[in-house]
């Protein structure tokens, strides 16, 4: 191997373990706490669990429980163009729709937080 394609590879192994050796890197990557799916909004993490009933959570960035009776959260199924509004049920540290969509076998479930005097909606594709 010639000198200067052993410096290129010298080099090039060194910028990589640079990049991977760097501590606290964050991948800005939201971690579901309770195995659903979880969509990102201003001010909140919303995670869907979906089973018999859909369960819902709120947490602000640093995974604090957002439900309180003073927090207002709104629920909307989107099924083939009709917006249904959702009844929610309060569980303490967490909200759970039950709906008979189950005939539907494609449906988005939009979720809206009224924070600070704020809206924010996330929306979750889901299925039967």
């Amino acid at each position: 191997m010639s000198f200067k394609k052993t410096a290129m590879a010298m080099v090039f192994a060194f910028i990589s373990l640079s990049i991977h050796a760097h501590e606290g890197h964050d991948t800005g990557a939201t971690k579901s706490l309770h195995g659903g799916i979880v969509k990102k909004s201003k001010n909140a993490f919303v995670e869907i669990v979906q089973d018999e009933k859909i369960e819902i959570y709120v947490t602000d960035h640093n995974y604090k429980n957002l439900i309180s009776p003073n927090f207002i959260v709104l629920a909307f199924a989107d099924v083939k163009g009709k917006k249904l509004p959702l009844k929610l049920e309060s569980h303490g540290a967490n909200l759970s729709v039950s709906t008979d969509l189950k005939k539907e076998k494609h449906f988005k479930l939009n979720i809206v937080l009224k924070i600070n005097g704020q809206e924010e909606q996330v929306s979750f594709p889901l299925e039967n």
